[in-house]
């Protein structure tokens, strides 16, 4: 049911979905799909579920884990080149980024009828600002672990925040659509980029 109205809002837009039609074509009753709450509710499950494989994500931590390499709090991963991280957090970044960019192109259709939602409704409005204080918080979390293991730079909170928004622009729906959907670019080459953006940004004090 979660498939089926992820596809019904990319193809043709929130508003010219209803919940009758997604319990047609998910071939199931109307009460089924009205106990999953609003319209809204579904929307973020179909979406959440398009970009990290499952409704109830709240966003990269499903794709990506805990923070590079595995390292633990004040344990630097053998390898390692202290703060200005080494190979095995170039992999981490590498292979975390590559799963991003995946989740983004797989839930891309839905984003964009969750941005043009969230103009016209107040409720999918506020849906996409609790997602992205949400993602703030969690970018922002995931960068403490590798600073205390000494695989970054340690920074103060003002700058751990401002941090996370950059990382939070290079892997977001609007970079991939503008860079490969306007631009052109594979899928791959923006794997790439941003995953060499994201470690020059972490290794920059």
């Amino acid at each position: 049911m979660i498939a089926t109205a992820g596809r019904l809002f990319a193809e043709h837009g929130y508003a010219a979905t209803s919940m009758r039609r997604i319990a047609a074509e998910a071939e199931v009753g109307l009460e089924t799909v009205t106990q999953t709450g609003r319209k809204a509710n579904l929307l973020l499950a179909a979406f959440r579920s398009g970009f990290a494989g499952d409704p109830d994500a709240v966003d990269i931590t499903a794709l990506i884990g805990g923070f590079p390499g595995g390292a633990e709090p004040g344990h630097t991963e053998p390898g390692s080149a202290g703060a200005g991280g080494g190979t095995d957090l170039v992999e981490a970044i590498t292979t975390a980024t590559a799963r991003l960019a995946d989740g983004l192109r797989d839930s891309l259709g839905i984003w964009r009828a969750f941005t043009v939602a969230a103009a016209a409704d107040e409720t999918v409005a506020a849906a996409r600002a609790e997602l992205a204080g949400l993602r703030r918080r969690e970018i922002t979390t995931w960068l403490e672990a590798p600073e205390s293991a000494g695989m970054l730079p340690t920074r103060d909170a003002t700058s751990r925040a401002r941090l996370a928004d950059m990382l939070g622009l290079l892997t977001s729906h609007d970079a991939y659509d503008h860079l490969v959907t306007v631009c052109g670019w594979p899928h791959d080459d923006f794997a790439s980029w941003t995953s060499a953006a994201i470690l020059d940004r972490l290794r920059s004090p």
